[in-house]
């Protein structure tokens, strides 16, 4: 019997090829097969495919940014900043060698505020994400700047209109779009105040909270005015996680509140606002996830040296998925010689955790990268002279997207 011939790549449809470009090794070899055609362009630079290929493939961790506590919330100052290097790739350790991660060489303004103690003319760091650092300063903090440290180019914006400037009360995220490396800021303050600002349009959009409030078991409610909750239950600056940006609750900070951990979040695809209850105490370190092989949403918690995994279920509620134990022989050693006692969950993304492993006695501390498929974790040292015990983060190379055969190379995102 023949056997039909094999069909030629050219009779394949997009999805079939598509889903081979994602089997390349690196984004260099899908670089070299979109220049074979305007098709085989097309295909690998669909955004879809772009998010999906970043997602398979091991995150371009360049190092880690640390922040100190200070005597008062880096809303109103610029925290003391140390970085680490944490990459043994020799491309991304060169690319990053030259990066301005203290924003250095953005301009300064000349302030009319006097107040002691507070660094109004400073540029002050709000959130980070997908290579991007979301920066704000004046009395105001409405002056902000999206900053590129590894290009050193950066967007200046300023909500105006849009938040009330006497106060200091709005909290930020951003989320980069790793596809074509657009991003969104978003912003909210008391009275539900809510917009976001996307690099697409170049626009502020005020946006409907509709009303996000916590439940009488969770608050202690003293003042009428529950629009105040929201601020008051989620005092500090939000984090990216993939399409979703949530802020922490203050649980532990404020003693009107019961003991349980609430998470306020923005999915960015849908700009729904939701409330969740975390199924663990207050007061354990945990990040939230992005992960579609497990519905989305998920969360990482660590309970004293163990990692675990929660998923939804079918209604709604937490499952634990994964919990499992860290510590190695290195780990064990380590903990006992240097009392390492405490595991911060950072972030998780593309199938890796990033964890600090701090001392309750010393300034140092380890950065540990765990692959969830190997179960392989990696080390970097963090030897500082002083302690940075305020929020930490992963820094990421933004892969570039790849360009049409008739767009300039040479574009920067600086205005």
């Amino acid at each position: 019997m023949m056997l039909s011939p094999a069909p030629q790549i050219a009779a394949l449809g997009d999805d079939l090829l598509g889903e081979i470009l994602l089997r390349l090794p690196d984004m260099a070899s899908l670089a070299s097969a979109a220049l074979a055609c305007k098709r085989w362009h097309r295909v690998a630079s669909d955004p879809a495919v772009f998010r999906r290929f970043d997602a398979l493939r091991r995150p371009p961790l360049v190092g880690f940014l640390l922040t100190d506590r200070g005597d008062m919330p880096p809303t109103y100052r610029s925290p003391n900043l140390f970085f680490v290097h944490a990459t043994r790739n020799p491309n991304l350790a060169a690319a990053a060698a030259d990066g301005d991660f203290f924003f250095e060489d953005l301009p300064a303004v000349d302030s009319d505020d006097e107040e002691e103690g507070y660094d109004w003319d400073e540029w002050r760091l709000r959130g980070c994400d997908g290579g991007r650092r979301l920066l704000s300063r004046r009395h105001d903090g409405l002056d902000l700047a999206v900053y590129d440290p590894i290009s050193r180019t950066a967007v200046f914006l300023r909500p105006d209109g849009v938040f009330r400037k006497c106060t200091h009360v709005v909290r930020y995220a951003i989320v980069v779009d790793e596809a074509d490396g657009s991003f969104l800021v978003i912003g909210f303050g008391f009275s539900y105040m809510t917009a976001v600002f996307s690099s697409r349009t170049g626009k502020w959009v005020s946006i409907n909270m509709e009303r996000v409030k916590m439940g009488k078991s969770d608050v202690e409610q003293e003042q009428d005015e529950e629009d105040e909750y929201v601020y008051l239950s989620f005092g500090s600056d939000g984090i990216a996680a993939g399409r979703f940006a949530y802020w922490r609750s203050d649980t532990k900070k404020r003693r009107h509140f019961n003991p349980v951990e609430s998470i306020l979040v923005l999915d960015t695809a849908t700009m729904e606002w939701s409330v969740i209850t975390a199924p663990f105490p207050a007061g354990e370190s945990y990040c939230v996830a992005d992960m579609p092989e497990h519905g989305g949403l998920c969360l990482f918690s660590s309970k004293e040296q163990c990692l675990q995994l929660w998923v939804r279920n079918s209604i709604g509620g937490w499952v634990l998925k994964k919990d499992f134990s860290l510590l190695n022989d290195w780990m064990k050693k380590i903990r006992r010689a240097e009392w390492m006692k405490r595991v911060r969950v950072l972030a998780a993304r593309a199938g890796y955790v990033y964890m600090e492993f701090w001392s309750i006695r010393k300034a140092n501390s380890y950065f540990l990268v765990l692959n969830m498929r190997t179960m392989k974790m990696s080390v970097f040292p963090n030897n500082p002279e002083d302690p940075h015990r305020g929020r930490a983060f992963p820094f990421f190379m933004r892969l570039e997207p790849l360009l049409g055969p008739d767009e300039d190379q040479n574009v920067h995102l600086d205005v």
